[in-house]
Order: structure tokens, then C-alpha cells, then sequence
């Protein structure tokens, strides 16, 4: 089939003007999608730029002004698109990025003092080449994740900008070879077309990701303290634990007396402070998680029981020794745990159980400590008899017959 420049150059554009439109209705429904605007005027320019060429190809513009403003609108358009992604992407001010547009600025002051776009080679060739060019930075900004997002849409969208750089690449040397490679401008433009289209529906595509992410982690987030809520910890955790799976059930000593005391805002600070102490010691990968109230469970894959305590114990530590004040009123602030270690295969509730039953036991045994449900330990009276001799602080083994 024969296709025709003057044609193509008439559906370029529109191929833009839905990639515009698709951006700026992004941008209206998801306001925290900064960039997209930058992206849609990008998409804009280049249209009109599109369209003024489509024009001075029929003769209805002067070749100089055409020229000029239609190669122009590339270098534009791109430095714009550019901006915009780095805004999408970072979801930061483009900054320091803005000077990019030095670039469009330059090679306007190159055409109108050499004239180079009035030469159908050179002009091409340029216009081609920044394509090629912001096309493959902007591949590499996404495909680099700089948010660590781990969308993925965003290598459907780098592999479209790749793409759209290896067409230019391939037009440059069509124009320079044309006998050889035999693939003409207007099939260019008719490729580049369905590039626009896959690189405005891998924006979309990612901008929904994003939001669906986004909620997902706030349903899964617990909002007064930012860790991860009850609902993220279940939903993770298989209903059969595997032997040597340890959890560990934490709650804060006395916190009623602090919301008594203090009021429920000094309470909220408290749990604040605390969930982020602990959430910062066990590190970003830990199960860990607010249970309700103020209580928090973390699963230890494989740990001893010894490894276990230990974890409860730096825990212990970390929160005693937190200087929290509320209205200039110090509250101390410490912590009673319970481990359980699965032995052989165990469901989840019975090893949470267990949990629950240790820490039972370092409550009534002074708090501030951490204690062990163990099967070959002493029995309830002996660990109780324990807690009571240990000093606060001290790691309780709590050993129930017949468990």
C-alpha cells in the first residue's frame, strides 16, 4: 500500500493530540500526578509542529517559516516531555532539570544564523537525532526507578521510548542511504504513530499502577503510627507455620495509665514513638506490625528460641531507653513481650496463642520483659516464681505441660 507524506503528516498529529488528552485527563483525575500538564503541551507542540510541516509539504506556508517553526517544535516539545516525565516520575520539581531547555534554545539560534533547517538533510538529520536522544533519557529515567517503586509498567514505557528512538535512528539513515535501507519517511512517520499511542497508554498504565499500589499500602497501613497494620501481617502469614517459625506478641506496659494520665495525645505519641523505634531496629523487610492497640506482633521465619528472646530483648532495650515528652512531661516508657517458637508444624493461631500466653506471663511477673513459651522448661508456677525473683528486665522461659 502507498502511503502518502502529506497524509501521514495529517494523522502524526492526531495521534498527539489523543496522547495530549490522555495526559490532561491523568492530570485532572489524579492531582498528584504532577508532570503530566508539561507532558501534554509537549504533545501539543509537537502537533502544531507536525501540522505545520503537513502544510508547507502542500504549499499553503512559506518553506523558510515552516521549516523553522516545525523543527523548532521538536526539540521543544521533547525538552518539555522530558521535564514532565522527571516531574512523573520523581514526583519532585523538575529543579535543576530545567536546564534542558538550553538545548531548544541553542539550536534555534543555530538555525536562524546558519540556516541549516532550509537543507531537508540537515534538518532531519538534527531533528531526528534530539529525538533519538531525549527519547533514550527518557528510557533510561524510568527504567532507573528512582523511587524504587517497582512498577511494571515502567519497562513497557522505557521499551516504547527505546523504540521511538530506534526509528529515528533508522529514518536518519533512511534519509542519508535511502537505495539502501528502502524504508521511506512516510512509513517513519506511520510507525512513529503507533509509538505516540504506546507511549501515552504506558503512561496511563503507569499512573493507575501507582494509584492502585498506593491504595493498597494505605489499607494495609496503619495510619496513627505509619508500620503495617494486622490486616498486611494475616494476610501474609501462611495458616501453617513451619517448624522453627518464632512470633512474638509486644505490648506496651501500662499504656492506659498513660492515656489516663496524660491525655490520648501523649497516648498517640507514645505509640508513635514506640512503633517507629522498633519498625527502625528490625529494619524495613521485618514482619512487623501493629496488631491493635497497643499491641505488635513480629514473625521470625526461622529463628532459635534463644534468637527469639534476643530479638524481644533488643526491642526491650531499644524502647526503655526512649526519652519521650509531652508537654514538657517526661513518660517513661517500656515494653512486655511473648515468644513462642513453632517445634514441629503448627497452625498460626495456636503459635500466636502461645505468644499471647507468654506474655500473659511477663505481665504478671513485673513487665518490662521478655518471656519464652518453651516445651521442656519449667512449668507455669516455676516461671511465674522466676518473674517474680528476676529483676525487671531479666528473659523468663515459660514451659506448659502438655502443650
Amino acid at each position: 500500500m502507498h502511503l502518502d507524506l502529506a497524509t501521514i503528516l495529517i494523522l502524526h498529529p492526531l495521534s498527539l493530540v489523543v496522547g495530549a488528552g490522555c495526559f490532561l485527563y491523568l492530570r485532572w483525575y489524579s492531582r498528584r500526578s504532577r508532570g503530566l500538564g508539561k507532558m501534554a503541551i509537549g504533545f501539543l507542540v509537537l502537533a502544531a509542529g507536525s501540522v505545520l510541516a503537513g502544510e508547507g509539504i502542500q504549499g499553503h506556508i512559506d518553506y523558510a517559516t515552516w521549516t523553522f517553526l516545525s523543527f523548532v517544535s521538536g526539540p521543544v516539545s521533547y525538552a518539555l516531555f522530558w521535564l514532565g516525565l522527571l516531574t512523573l516520575v520523581t514526583e519532585r520539581p523538575a529543579g535543576r532539570g530545567w536546564w534542558i531547555v538550553v538545548l531548544p534554545v541553542v539550536l534555534s539560534g543555530l538555525a536562524l544564523a546558519t540556516g541549516f533547517h532550509l537543507d531537508n538533510l540537515y534538518r532531519s538529520s538534527i531533528f531526528l537525532s534530539v529525538m533519538a536522544g531525549f527519547a533514550l533519557a527518557s528510557a533510561w529515567l524510568v527504567a532507573r526507578d528512582p523511587q524504587g517503586e517497582r512498577l511494571q509498567s515502567r519497562y513497557g514505557l522505557a521499551s516504547a521510548l527505546v523504540f521511538k528512538a530506534l526509528i529515528a535512528v533508522i529514518t536518519i539513515a533512511s534519509i542519508v542511504a535511502p537505495a539502501v535501507m528502502g524504508f521511506g519517511a512516510a512509513e517513519s512517520f506511520l510507525v512513529l504513530i503507533l509509538c505516540q499511542f504506546a507511549i501515552a497508554m504506558f503512561v496511563v498504565i503507569l499512573v493507575l499502577e501507582r494509584a492502585e499500589k498506593r491504595l493498597i499500602a494505605l489499607t494495609e497501613t496503619d495510619s496513627l503510627t505509619g508500620i503495617r497494620n494486622r490486616h498486611w501481617m494475616m494476610d501474609r502469614l501462611p495458616r501453617q507455620m513451619p517448624a522453627g517459625s518464632a512470633f512474638l506478641v509486644i505490648d506496651i506496659d501500662h499504656f492506659k495509665r498513660v492515656n489516663d494520665l496524660h491525655g490520648h495525645a501523649a497516648g498517640d505519641l507514645v505509640l508513635k514513638a514506640v512503633a517507629q523505634a522498633m519498625a527502625e531496629t528490625l529494619g524495613a523487610q521485618a514482619l512487623f506490625a501493629r496488631m491493635g492497640g497497643e499491641e505488635f506482633g513480629l514473625l521470625l521465619p526461622k529463628a532459635s528460641e534463644i534468637e527469639a528472646i534476643a530479638s524481644g530483648e533488643l526491642l526491650r532495650q531499644t524502647v526503655e531507653a526512649l526519652a519521650i515528652t509531652f508537654d514538657g512531661v517526661a513518660i517513661p516508657v517500656t515494653l512486655s513481650a511473648g515468644v513462642a517458637v513453632a517445634r514441629g508444624e503448627m497452625s498460626l493461631t495456636r503459635l500466636i496463642g502461645r505468644a499471647d500466653e507468654a506474655l500473659y506471663v511477663a505481665k504478671r511477673g513485673g513487665r518490662n520483659r521478655v518471656c519464652s513459651f518453651g516445651d521442656g522448661g519449667e512449668n507455669m508456677d516455676q516461671g511465674d516464681a522466676s518473674g517474680r525473683r528476676a529483676a525487671s528486665g531479666d528473659v523468663v522461659s515459660l514451659g506448659v505441660a502438655g502443650a
